[in-house]
């Protein structure tokens, strides 16, 4: 199995009335103190977590996800638990200036990563799965500012636009992404202090279930974080999602 994808063993296909997830109070926020804080080489996700991607922020295959409320930039409100009465739900974060979300990789698992792949990916699957998009930080924003990983300077063709600092900013970005992204799927820039749902929530969903530029998960109708990838890779999801229904995800399947 490659290392970017884990898995849960096999499982029965098994829909609750009220997903079992954590509460968000228990969401780790303001991680890295940004943006009071600019990302440096002694504030990154590397430098923390060491040079393996963190996908997944807190959690791990088999945990229950956090039930997270966030708000689509027209103001309406979805909250995790309420999507996961009807389907289960995958979660794709991809950002503007992320080279891989713009499809520019060629060998795996960047060869099905760009938003064209993510576009496929619903349009296929969109009648059984809720699909969301989600816009964190940058990874690769306008110099000065800084890439999360690393906390360097790393620009590359799509560097046109600085760091999001504030709510509005995250709005302006989510809404750069939103002509491609599939109209069936939700999408949802995460909160910023200062926002107006409520002003000290900082990053949380990001903090607590990305630190990465394109992680991808699938959430099972109970609340169980059912797979995951550090960098979205269609064929792979397609595979847990078509052995989720089958009853049989397990780590041979990926």
């Amino acid at each position: 199995m490659p290392s970017s994808l884990r898995v849960l063993g096999a499982f029965a296909v098994a829909a609750t009335a009220t997903a079992d997830l954590q509460p968000s109070s228990e969401m780790t926020n303001n991680c890295f103190d940004y943006p009071t804080t600019n990302f440096n080489r002694n504030n990154c996700v590397k430098c923390t977590y060491g040079s393996s991607p963190q996908t997944g922020g807190l959690l791990d295959v088999g945990d229950s996800a956090f039930d997270f409320t966030l708000y689509d930039v027209d103001g309406n409100e979805y909250t995790l638990s309420t999507m996961l009465a009807e389907k289960p739900v995958v979660l794709i974060w991809g950002m503007w200036t992320c080279p891989a979300y713009q499809g520019m990789g060629t060998t795996y698992p960047f060869d099905q990563c760009g938003y064209k792949d993510e576009w496929d990916l619903v349009e296929s699957y969109k009648d059984t799965v809720t699909f969301v998009h989600l816009v964190g930080p940058e990874p690769h924003p306008l110099t000065p500012d800084t890439n999360f990983d690393s906390g360097k300077q790393l620009m590359n063709y799509w560097s046109t636009v600085r760091q999001a600092k504030t709510y509005d900013d995250r709005i302006t970005m989510t809404k750069k992404v939103l002509d491609y992204t599939h109209p069936s799927q939700i999408l949802l820039p995460d909160l910023l202090s200062g926002n107006p749902y409520d002003e000290d929530s900082n990053q949380p969903v990001w903090c607590s279930m990305g630190l990465g530029a394109r992680t991808a998960m699938l959430i099972s109708q109970d609340g169980t974080l059912m797979f995951e990838q550090d960098w979205f890779r269609s064929d792979d999801m397609a595979t847990a999602i078509d052995s989720y229904f089958a009853g049989t995800l397990s780590t041979e399947s990926a």
